[in-house]
């Protein structure tokens, strides 16, 4: 029976890895649960053993995304008490995450792709954007934003940290020229968002 079972979650894990890499690829769109199966050298049958539509295997895919967001943040906030330096590493972490991380990659494109879906399933936009907002909030109660930036610029400034790493991992820039547009981008932005005291 545990043998069984061993057997079973060593499935899954190959579904789930080979569905992350088909939706890096080819899209949840051209992604197809055949195709899926075959690259994970199992049979439909096992697929369908453990996933019925290709939005719940989406979906697994997401939650292990999310898994990596929430590993990376907790290193993060364990070895920093300004929770501005925590965004601004967690940035650097997606920079090297949407590069070694296959479900963060996969992460990004399902939601794309199935962003008009309702309900709305989890995606990489609402669980990173809602934890790097949570950590403005800190940053704010802490005094580590001036009181002339609004909430809603700090949220700007986040999501263009986002958007551009995101888009330069997508353009095939590597982690270091990644790295040294964000260096270059938070050199610019700190000093307009920390009060005099602190910059």
């Amino acid at each position: 029976m545990v043998g069984r079972q061993k057997r079973s979650e060593r499935t899954l894990e190959r579904l789930v890895e080979a569905a992350a890499e088909q939706f890096t690829h080819h899209g949840f769109g051209q992604a197809s649960l055949a195709g899926i199966s075959r690259h994970a050298g199992l049979t439909k049958g096992a697929l369908f053993f453990h996933f019925s539509t290709k939005d719940e295997l989406a979906d697994t895919v997401q939650e292990h995304a999310w898994g990596a967001l929430e590993r990376t943040l907790r290193e993060l906030r364990s070895a920093e008490d300004s929770s501005l330096r925590v965004i601004v590493r967690a940035t650097h972490a997606l920079n090297r995450l949407l590069r070694e991380d296959v479900f963060v990659r996969a992460s990004v494109r399902i939601t794309r792709e199935r962003g008009g879906t309702e309900p709305k399933p989890l995606d990489f936009y609402t669980v990173w954007f809602g934890r790097l907002w949570k950590l403005l909030e800190e940053a704010r109660t802490n005094g580590e934003l001036r009181h002339t930036v609004t909430d809603a610029s700090a949220q700007t400034l986040v999501t263009a940290a986002v958007s551009g790493t995101e888009a330069l991992a997508w353009m095939g820039a590597s982690e270091d020229e990644g790295e040294e547009w964000l260096d270059h981008l938070w050199d610019l932005a700190l000093p307009m968002l920390v009060p005099e005291q602190r910059a």
